[in-house]
């Protein structure tokens, strides 16, 4: 369950970056003109929402809860360290999220 919501909030904190316009271009590249891309704020809140419903649902609900408060600062310096420095990184970093999302259940 770790997996999942370290995974779905990477993806809804990226999501809600690139909703922004001043960080959009540099985090989306040339995906910023796919129509689906057109808001990715709102596939951003509902990633985090979502992330949220499983650590409040988990088995172990205390303890991921506090998990997933812990993780927000650290997707979020993902996210914002890459922006600052390198764009490609948090980019990257994305398939990555998804794997981690799709993995979750096997592991």
């Amino acid at each position: 369950m770790t997996l999942a919501i370290t995974g779905l909030l990477y993806l809804g904190m990226f999501a809600l970056a690139a909703g922004m316009s001043r960080h959009g271009p540099p985090l989306l590249g040339a995906q910023g003109k796919l129509a689906w891309l057109r808001h990715p704020a709102r596939y951003g809140w509902a990633l985090v929402a979502l992330s949220a419903l499983l650590a409040i649902f988990a088995r172990d609900g205390g303890q991921a809860l506090v998990l997933w408060f812990g993780l927000i600062p650290f997707v979020s310096a993902i996210v914002l360290l890459g922006l600052t420095y390198r764009p490609a990184v948090p980019r990257a970093c994305v398939p990555l999220a998804a794997l981690l999302v799709l993995a979750a259940p096997f592991l």
